[in-house]
């Protein structure tokens, strides 16, 4: 009977259920909704996609480069962003952007309108799309005018946000070429001594278009009255 009792304490023991072990959890408060409705504050640079485009590649003396710029909001509620034509800089250097010897030849924001107002309200992942237009022209802070001419070679553009920092696009690369002036020789002028064919002026008289060579001989003596007198051909005397 003990040995029976003692069976049976094992086989409750093996198919009695245990208790599951209690789940802990690394948080303590879930996270706060986010309100896409919320009071705006101004974007981010996490919150800003920046995207610069243009319309050619390769431009040549008085062919504008059309610049379209895009403002998108990536982030998960609407904010604020200043962006008027003196803020949103279209750049452009000849050499690479970023590199010690890349020289500043144009901004869209130089000649810009300082009085210019345009805030944007941008919600989650609103668009906002502008442009700016560059020919092969020079600018300075001020839009002073003289500037000097561009030369042939690469040039980069870039778009940056005056109020957020640390915002810019990726890097457009334009070629610049200038025609060379065509060879063709300029036309003698007219007067000059005719040419003969080994090279060498020619001091001869010119045919007129008739083919006649202008000489300054007289013409036939018949042709013309004479006042001298003429020998009669019979020998008997002379005639007028």
């Amino acid at each position: 009977m003990l040995v029976v009792l003692a069976l049976g304490g094992v086989a409750v023991a093996v198919t009695w259920p245990r208790a599951e072990p209690s789940i802990v959890s690394d948080k303590v408060d879930p996270p706060a909704p986010v309100d896409p409705n919320a009071a705006a504050s101004p974007c981010t640079a996490e919150d800003l996609d920046v995207g610069l485009a243009a319309d050619r590649l390769t431009i040549t003396p008085g062919v504008p480069v059309e610049f379209t710029v895009s403002l998108r909001n990536e982030g998960e509620v609407q904010c604020l962003v200043d962006a008027p034509r003196r803020s949103v800089a279209v750049t452009v250097y000849q050499g690479e952007v970023g590199e010690p010897t890349a020289e500043r030849v144009w901004s869209s924001v130089d000649c810009a309108d300082a009085d210019e107002e345009r805030l944007l309200l941008l919600g989650p992942d609103d668009v906002d799309v502008s442009s700016a237009r560059w020919s092969d022209s020079r600018s300075v802070p001020g839009c002073e005018p003289g500037q000097p001419r561009l030369s042939a070679g690469e040039y980069t553009a870039q778009v940056t946000l005056a109020d957020v920092e640390g915002v810019s696009s990726d890097v457009v690369r334009i070629t610049y070429t200038v025609p060379q002036p065509s060879g063709s020789p300029s036309p003698s002028p007219s007067g000059s001594a005719s040419t003969s064919p080994s090279g060498e002026a020619s001091d001869e008289p010119s045919a007129d278009a008739s083919g006649d060579a202008d000489a300054d001989t007289d013409t036939d003596a018949d042709a013309r009255p004479s006042d001298e007198p003429r020998t009669d051909p019979t020998g008997t005397g002379t005639r007028n």
